[in-house]
């Protein structure tokens, strides 16, 4: 009985080790991170990533992707008494220098310049408190609902504070935009200012960590610690990895510890690709319509596990006539026994209601019936007409005799 109970406790412990050795993460230092799949929005692995951080120079994220959303690139921007008070790393601006906003983008991106992101702040919104409030709107909008941005460079408030999932879904965003993917990634940009003319050498060292990495942005304050969201792609598939309140001799490493384990043990599984025909139906006639879903989806799933996918198709109103691109039902979508998407499913194609000709003789009688009562009563009309008309004219005679 004793060596059955100690084989047992060995299989448990070799058990328990093989599944350590398939699913655990790599160690990170840091208050908190996540690693997000960048097509699908997956969360795939973290820690505290919920809870309130500053976030430091990852706000120019957003104050970059504002101002190539609301701003033009061949704008000049015409440099305030404020900027060049601002602290910590500049490019020198001067007050009444004019310079354009593409530019001025490239310094706050590359060498994370404070008064390059406040001149681009007050161009757009016309100070940095309105800025601000475009900042919570626009962060909002994205689905950062526990983030508060009181500044667009990221110098520390302890009203400025931003979650790494925050960060994940706006980091995601921008990345979304070709423009801004060209400035997370570029290494170096030659500054020539009035007051400063240099080379600047991107503060994201992680560029030049991990093969195949495509940005985005880095920060460093004393209440912040080194902060960064960093993302790669490998094999059409692309990660994001955000990482705060760590350390200059981890950060870099752990971002790639991070985004390897994503590409060693997760995989993007197509659901369903917009236009694909997911059904084709009879209808009245032998008239056919094809029902295809409203737009692509995909999941991000394990590698070492074996995943099972079902779909169910759910309609709703078929009745004729069916117009093309109409909503006739979803497509319901689970994984492993979890329902995870439902997708509208629209009709491909125009199907018209047939013709009657049963519904069609029995109108046209119908209307001859009418027709010939109509005929009926005018005549009857128009001869008690006539013979009141008669009348009168007799009357009429009698009187002048």
């Amino acid at each position: 009985m004793q060596k059955v109970l100690i084989m047992l406790l060995a299989l448990l412990l070799f058990t328990v080790g093989l599944s350590t050795m398939l699913w655990a993460g790599p160690n990170i230092e840091g208050d908190a991170y996540i690693l997000v799949d960048e097509e699908t929005g997956q969360v795939l692995y973290g820690k505290e990533y919920d809870t309130k951080l500053h976030p430091a120079s990852t706000t120019k994220i957003l104050t970059t992707i504002i101002a190539l959303e609301k701003g033009n690139l061949e704008d000049i921007v015409t440099i305030s008494k404020n900027v060049p008070l601002v602290e910590g790393t500049k490019i020198y601006l001067r007050e009444g220098e004019k310079i354009e906003l593409e530019k001025l983008l490239h310094a706050a991106m590359v060498h994370s310049a404070n008064d390059a992101a406040l001149a681009i702040a007050e161009h757009i919104a016309g100070s940095a408190e309105r800025f601000a409030q475009m900042m919570n709107e626009k962060a909002k909008e994205i689905g950062a609902k526990n983030s508060n941005f009181v500044n667009p460079h990221g110098l520390t408030d302890d009203n400025h504070l931003t979650t790494a999932y925050d960060l994940a879904l706006i980091g995601r965003y921008a990345m979304q935009n070709p423009k801004f993917r060209e400035l997370a990634k570029e290494q170096v940009y030659d500054w020539v200012g009035e007051e400063w003319q240099t080379r600047l050498i991107n503060i994201n060292k992680f560029l030049w960590r991990m093969e195949g990495s495509t940005g985005i942005k880095s920060g460093y304050t004393k209440a912040a610690r080194y902060t960064l969201v960093a993302s790669a792609k490998r094999d059409n598939q692309e990660l994001i990895a955000v990482i705060l309140g760590s350390s200059d001799a981890r950060i870099w490493d752990d971002a790639k510890a991070l985004l390897e384990y994503g590409f060693a043990n997760f995989k993007n599984m197509s659901l369903t690709k917009n236009d694909e025909v997911v059904a084709t139906l009879k209808v009245a006639n032998n008239q056919e319509v094809n029902l295809v879903p409203s737009r692509s989806v995909s999941i991000a799933v394990n590698n070492n596990e074996e995943n099972r996918v079902e779909k169910r198709l759910v309609l709703g109103d078929l009745s004729l006539p069916i117009e093309a691109e109409k909503i006739v039902g979803e497509l319901i979508i689970s994984v492993n026994g979890k329902e995870t998407e439902r997708i509208p499913v629209k009709s491909q194609n125009e199907v018209k209601k047939p013709f009657d000709w049963t519904r069609a003789v029995i109108n046209t009688l119908a209307g001859l019936f009418i027709l010939q009562i109509i005929v009926r009563i005018t005549r009857k009309f128009l001869k008690r007409r006539r013979r009141s008309m008669f009348g009168t004219s007799r009357r009429m005679n009698s009187y002048r005799y």
